[in-house]
């Protein structure tokens, strides 16, 4: 492809002779213009190019993740119009699968929920219903000083399959984003969701796990999972200020141009409440049923 667009780079130069045309009155010299069409088709070429290749290069990343964050803007009205203006919500979605929690053990529910008030990103309609997930013991997320991704409780802990399904998608190249001395969140990865994991659960369900550990992944692509099946291992890949899991249930595989859907879960206790509901929200403490 690289020499591909070395002679496209070449011949949009022909568009010159279009002006010479205009110049002289010459219509099929005015056809000339036609190269500098190439100049778009060069630049759309050279993007795929920077997206394919690794994350080795700090400005090749940085350009990544520009374009991951860019897509994200460009998903929401293509979300909007695929579902005709009406997303989903907990109010008339009808799930096809009820879901177990993505650990084992009492987790704290960090962020998300099914309503604007508790949302993880109500705006951002591919994240809307995702759910952030750490353990916290005594009040803290960690032991010692915090500066180590591995201070933190939730670290390298199993992550499960939520329900059955099929790999589709894994991406496993990042390193662990560094602990900030500030509370923010920072992302070492082109990719804000770092390593992740996408399962086919029905025709318009697909779960993703993202921010785990790398080389962690006990499954591959195209692998049939079974609920509860240890998958891969918390980290901190991505765009994270700690360690934790993300998981979200989206309409398709795609990350970007799919809606979020609200998980409903199942055989769940929730310490936090007494209220029986299969929707969770954050500051709940949760885990699965024995």
């Amino acid at each position: 492809m690289k020499t591909f667009i070395k002679v496209i780079k070449k011949l949009y130069w022909l568009g010159l002779l279009g002006f010479v045309g205009s110049f002289l009155d010459i219509p099929s010299l005015e056809l000339f213009y036609l190269f500098f069409l190439l100049a778009l088709v060069d630049f759309v070429l050279s993007i795929i190019i920077v997206l394919r290749m690794e994350d080795t290069n700090e400005t090749v990343s940085d350009i990544k993740f520009l374009f991951q964050n860019l897509g994200m803007l460009i998903g929401i009205p293509i979300i909007y119009l695929r579902n005709r203006f009406h997303l989903p919500d907990a109010k008339s979605y009808e799930p096809k699968i009820l879901y177990s929690l993505p650990f084992q053990g009492s987790w704290n529910v960090a962020n998300g929920g099914v309503d604007r008030e508790t949302s993880h990103s109500w705006n951002i309609c591919n994240q809307r219903y995702a759910y952030d997930f750490y353990i916290e013991i005594n009040g803290k997320t960690f032991c010692d000083s915090g500066k180590s991704v591995t201070d933190y409780y939730c670290y390298g802990k199993p992550i499960l399959a939520p329900a059955d399904g099929i790999v589709v998608e894994i991406k496993n190249l990042f390193n662990d984003t560094p602990i900030s001395d500030e509370p923010e969140a920072l992302c070492s990865a082109s990719d804000i969701r770092g390593n992740y994991i996408i399962i086919k659960h029905s025709e318009h369900e697909y779960s993703t796990i993202a921010h785990i550990k790398k080389d962690s992944f006990y499954v591959k692509v195209g692998d049939h999972v079974q609920r509860g099946q240890q998958i891969a291992c918390c980290g901190n890949s991505g765009n994270t200020s700690e360690p934790h899991i993300h998981f979200q249930i989206q309409q398709g595989k795609s990350f970007l141009l799919s809606a979020s859907l609200p998980i409903c879960f199942a055989d769940i206790i929730n310490h936090t409440t007494c209220k029986t509901s299969p929707y969770i929200a954050r500051g709940h403490i949760v885990e699965n049923k024995k």
